[in-house]
This record gives C-alpha cells, sequence and structure tokens, in this order.
C-alpha cells in the first residue's frame, strides 16, 4: 500500500513538472506560429506517439471489450478535450507571462469540487469551502489588471482560462463517475484521436499553411510530448495510486515551477502582485485537498469499523 502511493506521488510530480514545461514550450512556439499551425501540429505529433503506445500495450485490445453502450463516452470527451485544450492554448497565447496562466490553472480544482458536489453528490468539509473561497481570491489578484474600471480590472485573457479550467473539470468528473476503470493509454489515445481531427478540419477549412521554421517545429515537438503524450499519461497513471486530492496539492505548484524557466527562457517575470495571487491560489489548493483527504479518511475510518464490528 505504501509503496503504490510512493509510485502515486512520483507520478505526480513528474506529470507536474511536465505540465510546467508545457506552458513554456507552447509560449515559444506560439510566438513564432499561428494559434491553428500549433494545435494542429502538436496534436498530429502526440496522435503519433500515442498510437505507437497504445500499440505496444496492447490497447486495441482492451478498447474491444470496452461494453458498445459506453462508446458514448469516448466523443463526449473528445468534444470536451477539444474545448478545453483550444481554450488552454488560447489563453497562453493571450497572457504574456506564462507563470500567470499556470497560476490562474488552479482555478481547476475549485470547479472539480464544486461540479463534484453538485452533480456526483460529493460530500464537502467546511475546510473545502474555505479553500474555494481562497482560491478564488487568490485567483482575482492574479488576474487583476492594475485598472479599477470594471471592463478592464482583469488582463485578457482570463476568461479563456476560467472556460478552460471549468471544461476540464467537466471531463474530470465524467471520467470519475463513468470511466475511471479504462486505461490511461485508452483516455489519451481519445484524446489525441479527436484533437487530430477537429484541427485537421480548422487548417483546412481556413487554408492554414504548414511552413515552419526549425526552432518553432522544434518547440513543437517538445510541447507535443510533453502535453498529448507525458503529461497526461503520468497524470492518469497517478490516479490509479493515490486520490484526486493528494495529487491536487502537488500539481498546484506549476505556477511557481513555470517562473525559473520562463525567466531562463523569456526574461520575463510575473508583477508581484501576480506573483502574490499565484501563492494565494495554491495555498486554497492545498487547503481543498487536505479538506478532501481529511473527509476521505474519516468515511474510511467509518467503513473499517463497521467492518470490525459485523465480524
Amino acid at each position: 500500500m505504501q509503496k503504490k502511493i510512493v509510485n502515486g506521488y512520483f507520478y505526480t510530480i513528474l506529470g507536474t513538472i511536465a505540465f510546467s514545461n508545457v506552458y513554456i514550450f507552447s509560449k515559444a512556439a506560439l510566438n513564432e506560429v499561428t494559434l491553428p499551425q500549433f494545435l494542429f501540429s502538436m496534436c498530429a505529433i502526440g496522435f503519433v506517439i500515442n498510437l505507437v503506445i497504445l500499440w505496444a500495450k496492447g490497447g486495441f485490445s482492451k478498447l474491444a471489450t470496452v461494453p458498445r453502450m459506453m462508446w458514448w463516452i469516448f466523443p463526449t470527451l473528445g468534444c470536451l478535450e477539444i474545448f478545453t485544450v483550444s481554450t488552454f492554448y488560447a489563453s497562453v497565447n493571450a497572457i504574456s507571462e506564462p507563470a500567470v496562466t499556470g497560476f490562474l490553472g488552479n482555478l481547476f480544482p475549485l470547479f472539480t469540487t464544486i461540479l463534484g458536489i453538485a452533480f456526483l453528490k460529493e460530500r464537502f468539509s467546511p475546510i473545502e469551502t474555505v479553500g474555494i473561497f481562497v482560491v478564488f481570491a487568490g485567483a482575482v489578484l492574479t488576474s487583476y489588471s492594475g485598472n479599477i474600471d470594471w471592463k478592464n480590472f482583469f488582463i485578457p485573457g482570463v476568461g479563456l482560462v476560467v472556460m478552460n479550467c471549468l471544461g476540464a473539470a467537466t471531463a474530470t468528473v465524467i471520467v470519475r463517475a463513468k470511466v475511471n476503470n479504462l486505461s490511461p493509454e485508452i483516455l489519451s489515445f481519445n484524446r489525441t484521436f479527436w484533437l487530430l481531427i477537429f484541427f485537421s478540419g480548422w487548417v483546412i477549412t481556413t487554408g492554414t499553411p504548414l511552413s515552419f521554421s526549425t526552432r518553432a517545429l522544434t518547440n513543437i515537438t517538445i510541447a507535443a510530448i510533453l502535453d498529448p503524450v507525458l503529461a497526461m499519461l503520468l497524470v492518469y497513471k497517478a490516479y490509479q495510486y493515490i486520490e484526486a486530492s493528494r495529487g491536487t496539492i502537488i500539481q498546484s505548484t506549476k505556477g511557481l515551477l513555470i517562473i525559473p524557466v520562463a525567466f531562463l527562457y523569456f526574461g520575463t517575470l510575473p508583477l508581484p502582485h501576480q506573483i502574490a495571487g499565484g501563492i494565494i491560489a495554491m495555498i486554497g489548493v492545498i487547503i481543498i485537498g487536505l479538506g478532501q483527504y481529511t473527509l476521505n479518511l474519516k468515511e474510511q475510518n467509518k467503513a473499517e469499523a463497521k467492518q470490525i464490528f459485523h465480524n
């Protein structure tokens, strides 16, 4: 049991590092290419790699065992992934500082908690309620533009991050409720399959040229290896060993991990109030995670006590 928990944390840490670097290399690529060019190329590379991994892991035989009545879940998740990936990289493109986008990404566990309570009837503790308010306060501070005028209160791109986190949280709740028995390889392959179909149609209908500099193609390839492949597989793998509440605490640090790499790569830093807001939001995520963990522990102890009583 202890070994499984250690493995879960190990995969979560690696996944968080991978996600943190996605912000850097995707931003570097988007500084040179258009959003459609980037998304199509990244998803095409990611699809090929995921296809090879699925084949090597015997995933096609596992896929054949999925009951037909469950096949609706694949296009449903695919549509959500199209929405979340589009809004995520649009926000990376719109927000100049990658770390700010990473900090605002901590809205994801907030939405996941709220949707889990609303649709999965999950229990929540007062501690989680405090965490939700702390995350929200930190996100507002991070996204503050410095202008008190309501129309210009938030920096450009904040709405895209909110939509991305809401879409990602919805997909997480569906996976948690319906398909938590599917392998990480199947989920990751399904993701890139639908993304490639959509973004192929996008570049064809818009007549987007697919010519890149060597540097841009290198950054796109690294982003493809990190996001559609490595990061997603590691996160799915981690959740086979530990609860999402434990992983969320580690994942909340990605904004801080982005700062030194972004400074070395771009020579920029977030504003002081953005860093402060990001840290506050991170603390809020930790509070939510601790609240979920405490609640799960209490329920586990109750279940064990009942079992002992019946025996």
